[in-house]
C-alpha cells in the first residue's frame, strides 16, 4: 500500500496496536525488536502526514 493511499487513523490505530504488543510485559523481547521497527515506521509516517496538512492549511490561509 502507497503511503498517499493510507488514511492517517489507519496508521495512528496500527502504531497504537504496535505499542500495546511493545507494553506487554508477557512478550519475548526478540520479537519486541521488530514491532519497534515497525513503530518507528508509524510515527515517521505520521509526522510527515502532519507536516503535509500543515503546511497545505497554511497555504489555504495565505490565499485568503
Amino acid at each position: 500500500m502507497k503511503k498517499e493511499e493510507k488514511k492517517y487513523e489507519e496508521v495512528f490505530a496500527e502504531l497504537e496496536a504496535l505499542l500495546a504488543k511493545i507494553e506487554d510485559p508477557e512478550r519475548d523481547l526478540a520479537t519486541i525488536g521488530g514491532d519497534v521497527k515497525q513503530a518507528m515506521d508509524r510515527i515517521r509516517w505520521c509526522r510527515a502526514y502532519i507536516q503535509g496538512s500543515q503546511e497545505e492549511i497554511e497555504k489555504l490561509m495565505q490565499n485568503e
